[in-house]
């Protein structure tokens, strides 16, 4: 009598797996099993580099795609000149599009280059910190195994497979005597998941033992672990900051460096840290690796490297998403920039935490995020801001007990102006300002802003769209602490519209250019956003001064902060980012990332 036997062994769930028909005989006589050893049933991408192999090619890669990228750009510029003047603009726009896309395969090239390098890009275990990021799988010992049998290990998806002898080596076919005595087996991912239409993350290893012309098959279904971004509720390790010679942008530095360990990073002239790279983890059984997620926006391409060169090492590995540029984006895409990438904490039915963007980032990494099949991404609205991020209106930090959302009330900034004193300016305690700071910081009264009739009705239109995200996200008012915030429309987009119309003669064209700029209402902090800083642990909280209005000496949008938080427990500290990030329409957080305690928390 034959008979088809299956088997189902796999970390979490069990799976059917038929095989050919087995004599009964030979089938029952089979002693080895194939069994997971690593509880959990999911596998690290091993795209980490623990040797530090990769960083110094690292280094000559990006600088030598400095050169080739200033070049290409020129050739870019120059071809769309070219389309620009052709008769036939419908073609022109289709030809432009290729040009596009082309033209960022080019230019992340180097990114590609970069990306290659890790430990799995060889089939050699690189030592102990390398062998602990493999799954372990162990064939038991089948002592009377018969010395015609042969056994062969195979396995399906991105993975790699290891059988350990005198050193690890590659999986394949096992030695009776192997069969005998049992063998340990180590799988490495040698990719995480993109795209679940092009590998859902299963992987399946299959032992199968022929004795006699009989195959038998022992098979052991696994599943990548999932990237999962950090969460603000986990213990602050390393906060990140561009290097800078700003004195002011220096000074918040070493206000940081006093509650955290800070980390300065050769960015180039691009500061805000915040945007580069997405700090994100896989996670097995107590051991991880951090995957760090670089922006796509083409503005950040190369100080995005960073996370290459200068982050990349022992459990810290980097993926690349290779962007498409599509007809109704733009290579410079501000919802691209990771600030527009928050993490809400977990929530009953989502133990992960849920992904928050603002617009519509690129379309490749929302399938990134959603293919890890373990955080839901929400989508809010931003497009009120100039800028568009979200952490411009929202944060999460941990309290005891939990977690709250402190939000951004510029409705209650309103209310605080008819406090203070009409004839004082808005902004107090300002320090001696010198060009450009003294044209880009507006130094009217309290009253002159509270008769601005643009300034009133952005603020009144923010304040609309964050109660309109709170409902999106479902945040109930017992998860919220408000903090007062003041918009204003006044950007580097209205400035230049300013200086363009400064340049007109009086006539028609210059009294619709003024009616267009007093129509504008797209959002920047006048006041520095408290909401955009930095969560220490401790209960601590770093703000950007917010330099606001005087009352009895005291600035009372710190006061209005720091009694808010305090109800939550928390103290907070003001650093001075006025003329460094503030002036280029962000704060502290846009300025910073940081490495959180993933295994712990």
């Amino acid at each position: 009598m034959n008979r088809s036997t299956t088997w189902a062994v796999a970390g979490l769930t069990a799976v059917a797996l038929t095989v050919a028909p087995v004599p009964a005989s030979a089938a029952d006589s089979i002693g080895a099993q194939l069994q997971a050893a690593t509880p959990g049933g999911m596998f690290l991408a091993n795209i980490d580099d623990d040797a530090n192999a990769c960083r110094s090619a690292a280094q000559r890669i990006t600088s030598e795609a400095v050169a080739r990228e200033e070049a290409n750009e020129q050739r870019f510029s120059d071809e769309k000149e070219a389309l620009a003047q052709l008769p036939d603009q419908e073609q022109a726009e289709r030809d432009f599009l290729a040009l596009r896309r082309s033209h960022r395969w080019e230019q992340n090239l180097a990114d590609r280059q970069l990306a290659a390098c890790n430990d799995a890009a060889d089939a050699v275990v690189n030592g102990a910190a390398d062998e602990r990021d493999l799954f372990r799988l162990r064939v038991t010992p089948w002592s009377n195994a018969p010395a015609a049998a042969t056994a062969k290990v195979t396995t399906s998806g991105k993975v790699r497979l290891f059988v350990k002898r005198a050193r690890w080596e590659v999986a394949d076919v096992l030695t009776v005597a192997e069969l005998r005595r049992g063998v340990d087996l180590g799988l490495e991912g040698t990719d995480v998941v993109r795209d679940r239409a092009d590998w859902d993350g299963t992987a399946v290893v299959t032992l199968t033992v022929t004795v006699a012309g009989a195959a038998t098959t022992r098979a052991v279904r696994l599943r990548a672990a999932p990237v999962l971004t950090q969460l603000n509720t986990q213990r602050l390790q390393r906060v990140f900051a561009a290097e800078s010679d700003d004195e002011n942008a220096r000074g918040w530095h070493a206000e940081i460096a006093k509650v955290a360990p800070l980390t300065t990073l050769a960015t180039a002239d691009d500061g805000w840290t915040q945007d580069l790279f997405e700090p994100a983890y896989q996670k097995v059984d107590g051991h991880g690796m951090r995957v760090l997620v670089p922006s796509v926006n083409d503005r950040h391409r190369q100080a995005a490297r960073a996370a290459y060169t200068q982050l990349r090492g022992r459990d810290v590995a980097v993926v690349h998403i290779a962007d498409v540029p599509q007809a109704d984006s733009d290579d410079d895409n501000t919802y691209d920039s990771m600030g527009n990438l928050e993490t809400m904490p977990p929530t009953p039915g989502h133990p992960n935490g849920t992904i928050v963007v603002g617009g519509t980032p690129s379309a490749r990494v929302m399938t990134f995020f959603r293919a890890q099949g373990a955080q839901d991404v929400v989508t809010v609205d931003t497009g009120w801001l100039t800028v568009g991020h979200v952490d411009e209106f929202i944060q999460f930090l941990p309290v005891d007990g939990g977690w709250k959302a402190i939000v951004a009330d510029p409705a209650a900034g309103l209310t605080m102006l008819a406090s203070v004193p009409q004839k004082e300016k808005l902004h107090g305690n300002l320090p001696t300002l010198e060009w450009p700071y003294d044209e880009r910081i507006d130094k009217r009264t309290v009253a002159e802003f509270r008769a601005d009739d643009q300034f009133v009705d952005t603020n009144r239109i923010a304040a609309r769209r964050i109660d309109q995200n709170i409902a999106t996200l479902g945040l109930p008012a017992s998860r919220i602490v408000r903090i007062p915030v003041l918009f204003t429309a006044r950007s580097f987009d209205w400035a230049l519209a300013q200086s363009a119309i400064d340049g007109m003669d009086d006539g028609p064209e210059k009294d619709d250019a003024i009616v267009a700029l007093n129509a504008m209402r797209y959002a920047v902090g006048e006041t520095p956003n408290l909401i955009n800083g930095l969560v220490v642990n401790g209960n601590r909280y770093v703000a950007p001064k917010p330099y606001g209005p005087l009352l009895g000496g005291h600035d009372v949008f710190e006061t209005a902060a720091s009694q808010a938080l305090a109800t939550v427990g928390y103290q907070v500290s003001y650093a001075d980012d006025l003329t460094s990030a503030h002036v280029g329409e962000g704060e502290i957080h846009c300025s910073t990332n940081t490495f959180r305690d993933y295994l712990t928390s």
